[in-house]
């Protein structure tokens, strides 16, 4: 029995010694994937806030894709850089809020329209540059600019109309070979603006409309292309 007892002993040392590296080896392999388990439980909370054009969804389908990466999983610089080549976006602060949490806060830039060139879509900013988008229902209430570079006019056009203090229920801008604007009304009146003088001939049209409704769609079109004088085409029924 004894010998039975030390012979069992001397075959289990020597498959330890002979096993050992692919025991480790397994031991190694099986701490890994318990810890990899662990850290694609704790996965970062991503917390975006301020954004009305940007697809919130998309944005962190991206950041998270990114972090993906790279083991630090919470790297602010990288998500700062991501950040930066959004050509929407006018500034953001990051915050760390916890181990696991970091919430983002975004300024856009101010939006006055839209444009189509070349059958891709735009949004115009305040200072008149172009930021490709793809058009969503969140955009229909910006005005349409249309014709050859009447982005580049879009602010001025905009300040006029709120300098005359008209209500104008505008749907979108023609900019008539780079010399004119027609507008165009969400109820299908059409104004015909003159080259110069567009801020009188706002103020004008302020006054009629006053006087006569001309703005309710009474008329489809105002012809204001001579200075001081109107002329309108009356809808028929």
């Amino acid at each position: 029995m004894f010998l039975l007892l030390l012979f069992t002993l001397l075959i289990v040392c020597f498959s330890y010694f002979k096993y050992k590296d692919l025991i480790l080896e397994n031991f190694q392999l099986n701490k890994d994937y318990s810890l990899l388990i662990s850290n694609n439980k704790t996965r970062l909370n991503l917390i975006i806030v301020g954004t009305k054009y940007l697809d919130k969804k998309s944005l962190i389908y991206e950041i998270n894709k990114k972090l993906h990466l790279i083991k630090n999983k919470g790297d602010l610089l990288l998500i700062s850089n991501l950040l930066k080549k959004k050509d929407l976006i006018k500034k953001f602060i990051i915050t760390k809020t916890s181990s696991s949490s970091i919430e983002i806060k975004i300024e856009e830039k101010n939006i006055i329209g839209l444009a189509k060139i070349k059958n891709n879509d735009y949004l115009i900013d305040e200072f008149n540059n172009l930021i490709e988008v793809e058009i969503t229902p969140n955009l229909f209430h910006l005005p349409i600019f249309i014709g050859k570079n009447s982005n580049k006019h879009a602010s001025i056009i905009l300040n006029l109309i709120s300098k005359s203090d008209i209500n104008l229920n505008y749907m979108s801008f023609s900019l008539v070979d780079e010399r004119r604007w027609n507008i165009n009304l969400n109820n299908g009146v059409k104004i015909l603006l003159p080259e110069s003088k567009i801020l009188d001939t706002l103020k004008l049209l302020k006054k009629i409309d006053s006087q006569y409704d001309l703005l309710k769609g009474n008329f489809i079109e105002i012809d204001l292309r001579i200075n001081g004088k109107y002329f309108l085409k009356p809808q028929i029924n």
